[in-house]
């Protein structure tokens, strides 16, 4: 709801003062919201369980719907934002009331700000770090999440120095500019979310130390001789599918290769708790 009247009363501030760094920061907000959206339904159809039709499930799904948000930022988003600059530099409006528009933008800041804050105090305390959230982070949901509020904090404030300009210099250039700017960031941030989408709809490996740990825990376990291969891959919004070829001790009976098999996995799961499925491909040295 909160969204909702952000973007209301922006579009209803840009149509009062004719200014195409607000109808931006409108812009915005509504690709702001129809990505939420679609983010949402996508974590929701990813936790679908197994059929006949995808006996794996649906997890990958999460990444479909990631990359249709980040097209929503780019089509509604920049696009819009866009055309108004351009309409504003080919045909420039008279701005009324610049005093609201300054307000609208800077009370923009403010929210996107927090909204920014908020993010980040949590992942910081799920990660340890920002740097370490964002290289481990396969979910779509949170991450876009962040970098939506984030270039909505830089138009806002890229928008507010434009307004500043306008009112110390009287030149309408600056609102049009204002507003192009803003779209140029947001095709950036979309670009950046599409390649994520692109490399996780892909098959991306989790990161290589986590990986290389993962193969050391493989090897270290009594019984298995040699780890041949070792692959982890992100599958879901939270979801990681591990597979190994593995040379075990040709000594090994049916018994304790299947006890071997579970120890395996559970020490998998100890490195990487986010395993939903460990495949192992079981060879001898001989």
């Amino acid at each position: 709801m909160v969204d909702v009247f952000d973007v209301v009363s922006n579009l209803v501030v840009a149509w009062l003062t004719g200014s195409a760094v607000v109808f931006a920061e409108m812009a915005q907000g509504l690709a702001d919201s129809v990505g939420s959206v679609l983010l949402v339904i996508g974590e929701r159809r990813s936790q679908r369980p197994g059929d006949a039709e995808h006996p794996l499930g649906y997890a990958r799904e999460a990444f479909f719907w990631g990359l249709l948000s980040a097209v929503a930022m780019l089509v509604i988003g920049a696009g819009l934002s866009a055309w108004r600059g351009y309409e504003q530099l080919a045909r420039p409006q008279a701005m009324e009331m610049p005093l609201l528009a300054l307000a609208v933008v800077g009370l923009a800041i403010v929210t996107n700000s927090y909204a920014v804050s908020l993010s980040v105090r949590k992942l910081m305390a799920e990660h340890g770090s920002l740097g370490g959230a964002f290289r481990e982070l396969n979910r779509p949901l949170v991450k876009s999440a962040l970098l939506r509020d984030a270039i909505g904090t830089f138009t806002s404030v890229v928008g507010l120095v434009a307004l500043l300009l306008y009112q110390a210099l009287d030149l309408l250039i600056f609102d049009a500019l204002g507003a192009l700017a803003a779209a140029a960031m947001m095709v950036v941030a979309s670009i950046v979310l599409m390649m994520q989408a692109r490399a996780l709809i892909a098959g991306q490996s989790i990161p290589d130390d986590i990986l290389a740990q993962l193969r050391a825990t493989v090897g270290a376990v009594a019984g298995v001789d040699a780890v041949n291969k070792l692959a982890a891959t992100y599958a879901g919004a939270s979801a990681v599918w591990v597979d190994a070829d593995l040379d075990l001790d040709e000594h090994l009976d049916t018994a304790e290769i299947e006890a071997l098999l579970d120890l395996i996995e559970k020490r998998v799961r100890e490195v990487e708790p986010k395993t939903q499925r460990v495949r192992v491909e079981l060879n001898s040295p001989r």
